[in-house]
């Protein structure tokens, strides 16, 4: 099961990293809701759909509206903190798929329009997981997870995501949802990124709630808390085993570091792992399997 000694959740010395009252943790608690219906110009898709700009293809997962943003964008990376309670950031979970026939770096460029048409650039002192938009590093066919960063004025409603590549563009509505035609394995991607920022009430509702009835909240972050900012994972390689009524199985290969970047050479961890998921009301969710339920209530 991916979800042990991956990262946990409380930060470095000082206030890096470190929530106060008030705070909402990248990810996790506070999410905006947008009640209103903001007119729409003509769009490529919406939230879970995959949308094409030149040689790339992106599918938006989620966006978060919070004060203030935690994030560690790789190995060796130091865990960062940005914005305060009179601040807002827009964050945007997305994937990003090669489809060019060859590697490539990403070159796209971002901006965020709200429902008054009113456009935002990404906030580039935030460095974003996997290299971001501009300069992540794709193999053929491959697909990578990150988080776009937005610092907007309070109570905006985000409403379209404008993609530019090599001059086509792509318009993305994030009022919009259509989560039942993403594969399960967009889904374990995503729940690596969010390990790796301090995401961990949004990881936990990524589980089966079935496989996690024993464990409280309190009793998850507690697991993982004493790792953040320690521990970095990152997922090589995803082949799916079986897929069928509901229920999918992967064989997942990935690489632990430690805070210097460093690969962790510890016995117990064993990079490769199955990771089973099942179907609930349209989205796929994990399957944690019993010995780290028992580990996480031990702990």
């Amino acid at each position: 099961m991916l979800a042990a000694l991956l990262v946990g959740s409380a930060c470095s010395s000082g206030d890096e990293g470190k929530g106060r009252e008030g705070d909402v943790i990248a990810g996790a608690s506070k999410q905006r809701t947008m009640d209103l219906a903001p007119r729409q110009t003509e769009t490529d898709g919406g939230i879970g759909d995959g949308v094409e700009a030149g040689d790339l293809r992106f599918r938006i997962f989620e966006v978060r509206a919070k004060d203030r943003v935690y994030a560690m964008s790789g190995p060796g990376k130091r865990p960062v903190t940005r914005g305060n309670i009179s601040s807002e950031y827009v964050a945007i979970d997305y994937l990003v798929k090669n489809i060019s026939g060859s590697p490539l770096t990403t070159g796209a460029k971002a901006t965020l329009l709200d429902d008054q048409g009113n456009s935002y650039r990404q906030d580039k002192s935030i460095e974003p997981p996997s290299g971001g938009t501009d300069g992540m590093e794709l193999g053929t066919a491959q697909i990578n997870a990150s988080t776009m960063f937005f610092e907007v004025p309070n109570g905006i409603i985000p409403a379209t995501l404008e993609i530019e590549v090599s001059g086509r563009q792509a318009r993305i509505n994030l009022l919009e949802r259509d989560m039942e035609n993403v594969p399960p394995d967009d889904y374990l991607r995503v729940y690596h990124l969010y390990f790796n920022e301090q995401a961990y009430e949004e990881a936990y509702e990524m589980f089966d709630p079935a496989s996690v009835q024993n464990i409280t909240l309190g009793e998850w972050l507690s697991f993982y808390e004493p790792l953040w900012g320690k521990r970095y994972v990152s997922l090589d390689n995803l082949t799916l085993l079986s897929e069928g009524s509901g229920r999918a199985v992967f064989q997942m290969t990935r690489t632990f570091y430690d805070a210097d970047g460093d690969i962790v050479a510890d016995p117990e961890i064993n990079p490769s792992v199955t990771q089973e998921m099942v179907e609930v009301d349209g989205e796929w969710k994990l399957v944690m399997r019993d010995d780290l339920v028992s580990d996480i209530i031990a702990v």
